[in-house]
């Protein structure tokens, strides 16, 4: 055993040289480009081996139908309940579809990266320009899998979340009935899907519901590890966590909860477990310093400049304002917020008292049952977690695109709860109370709430790429250049040729010679329309004015607010000096950095005529 110790140690040193010291950034990122899809393979064929053995012992009771099935058609049932009342459409357009461009690239091409170019070339699409995006590739790498089985589909992203959805309730159960019995995991999961949050992250193209399933999962494990030491439990809980720590950025911080775990138990059993899993674990972590090294490339990365006074990714500075903001999201009552106060209340007071209990009796939880101390270690994980992500620059968790970032401390309010409930009453009638106030509340809030979809529909970026992508696939396999300054990436990812007014500019000539010689069954456009109510003025933003050498005939339009249209168009003339004219003033705009954004909002006065002279 003393020999796999020093062989641990000098793995990890090994690992830590790999990744912070052997490579230069440039480099780093051309390992993890061209390596990230192998080593996480490794690591999801290694865990999921050990996963299948350390649940040998169950297979026995998954035989006997009559004791599961109910069971299991309950967690069934919740999960299709998070599929209801959401469409299935994209939610957060920044990650979803720089995640699905990066699976189409594991699907076709085996590596870890963006298309930012690319062309129809003899019937096929081929990437011209691609680049390593600062998002961690375990969720695009699963996408990759559902496209390797399933055949290659944008809409295989939701039949992921779906199958993710499931996954998350029955963990939700298995969790929940490990700490107060079968009707406890049934409270969980309906605590859960009062959640409408939830439901839109499940029925969305993002990586925020394959977190919640890792969070839980490596939650569940440890439990079965620390009731039972076994080498396949330890190395399946192991593997998990070096998965987990690949799914988000800020994810990686549960290796501590992790780490810290399996030293636990080695302390309590006076025995150092080291199967070969855990000692070459360190290595397949690797991947995240080397990745990092896309911020060290481009200080934009972080987009402080997206958040007015941010100078710095995280700092005490943000927590009092976005605790503010988080108890907006929790506690708005009209609908405009996918938040549950239901949940809020149970799971702030199950915090405070799973705290208290800490604190109080931390030498009698690591001295008694393990799976107890385990459970604890964890939430210690998501607190510490939760208080990272009020003190990130972006952490306002009642901003549209920013909510998902609560969804960690929904685990933790939960959970808490459920813990809290057998330690504060022994009623027989404790766990149907919760039960049933858990469905009164579906029933009578989040139902209402998400049926009105008030939370979804202010997003107008989401709106503008799932409206533009029903367009994109009424377009069948006709060979189309999209000229589209907002939306261009979506282009790529169901395989058709994008550029924007700014790529026009520079290089009009070469427009020029592929529209004169009918490369493109078809050029389209794609603008986003501003309308001034008081003057009934529609304009169209310099950033994506074509000029007037480009003759546009409009092929359809929708009005997303009173102020806020998006017009799709086609090409149907071009004036070659007019073109380069508008070219060669585009360019100056450009460097003089003078532009004119499309209004997000409109004057308030006019709005409310607008309302008032409604018919």
């Amino acid at each position: 055993m003393s020999k796999r110790l020093i062989l641990l140690a000098l793995v990890t040193a090994l690992s830590v040289v790999l990744g912070f010291v052997t490579f230069s950034p440039a480099q780093a990122v051309n390992v993890v480009q061209h390596g990230g899809y192998w080593l996480v393979l490794v690591a999801f064929v290694w865990f999921a081996g050990h996963l299948v053995r350390s649940l040998r012992d169950d297979w026995p009771r998954l035989r006997d139908l009559g004791s599961w099935w109910p069971v299991g058609l309950f967690v069934l049932g919740t999960a299709v309940f998070l599929h209801v009342q959401e469409r299935h459409e994209f939610k957060i357009v920044a990650d979803e579809i720089v995640l699905g461009s990066t699976a189409m690239e594991m699907h076709f091409e085996r590596e870890a990266a963006v298309v930012v170019r690319g062309y129809d070339y003899a019937s096929n699409f081929v990437p011209f320009n691609v680049y390593l995006d600062k998002r961690p590739v375990f969720f695009p790498f699963l996408l990759a899998l559902v496209h390797d089985f399933t055949g290659y589909r944008v809409s295989n992203v939701f039949v992921l979340n779906g199958l993710l959805s499931l996954a998350l309730t029955a963990l939700f159960y298995l969790v929940g009935r490990r700490l107060g019995g079968p009707r406890a995991g049934a409270a969980a999961v309906l605590l859960l899907i009062t959640v409408p949050l939830v439901a839109q992250n499940a029925t969305g193209g993002g990586f925020d519901l394959l977190n919640m399933v890792m969070i839980v999962l490596t939650l569940w494990l440890g439990l079965r590890y620390a009731e039972r030491p076994e080498s396949h439990r330890l190395c399946g809980f192991a593997l998990s966590g070096v998965l987990l720590a690949q799914v988000r950025y800020e994810s990686a911080l549960f290796i501590l909860p992790v780490g810290a775990t399996i030293f636990y138990v080695w302390w309590r059993n006076r025995r150092v477990d080291l199967p070969w899993a855990l000692l070459f674990a360190p290595l397949l972590l690797v991947l995240l310093p080397l990745q990092y090294n896309v911020f060290k490339l481009s200080q934009a990365s972080w987009q402080l400049n997206d958040v007015a006074g941010a100078t710095a990714p995280f700092g005490l500075k943000y927590f009092y304002d976005n605790v503010g903001h988080a108890l907006n999201f929790f506690f708005t009552f009209d609908g405009t917020q996918p938040g549950s106060w239901f949940v809020a209340v149970l799971g702030i007071f199950g915090v405070g008292f799973f705290v208290l209990t800490f604190y109080k009796d931390h030498r009698e939880i690591f001295a008694g049952d393990p799976a107890t101390a385990t459970f604890s270690i964890f939430m210690l994980g998501l607190l510490i977690h939760t208080g990272l992500m009020l003190c990130y620059f972006w952490g306002k968790w009642d901003d549209p695109i920013i909510r998902r970032l609560s969804l960690p401390a929904h685990v933790l309010m939960i959970f808490a709860f459920i813990y809290v409930v057998p330690r504060l009453t022994g009623h027989r009638l404790r766990w149907p109370v919760v039960i049933g106030a858990s469905l009164a509340y579906l029933m009578g809030a989040t139902v209402p709430a998400s049926a009105l979809h008030r939370f979804t529909q202010e997003n107008f970026a989401a709106g503008t790429v799932n409206w533009v992508g029903g367009f994109i696939r009424g377009l069948g396999s006709k060979s189309v250049l999209a000229i589209d300054n907002n939306s261009g990436l979506e282009w790529l990812l169901y395989r058709k040729s994008s550029t924007n007014p700014a790529a026009l500019s520079q290089r009009p000539e070469a427009f020029l010679y592929h529209y004169q010689r009918h490369t493109f069954e078809e050029v389209v456009a794609v603008q986003r329309v501003a309308a001034d109510l008081a003057s009934n003025v529609r304009y169209v933003s310099v950033d994506e004015d074509l000029g007037p050498g480009i003759q546009l005939e409009l092929i359809e339009e929708k009005a997303f607010s009173p102020a806020y249209i998006v017009r799709i168009s086609r090409v149907v003339g071009v004036d070659e000096g007019k073109l380069l004219a508008w070219a060669k003033e585009r360019r100056k705009l450009f460097e003089s950095k003078k532009t004119i954004a499309v209004p997000a909002t409109v004057d308030a006065s006019q709005l409310v005529e607008w309302l008032r002279q409604l018919p």
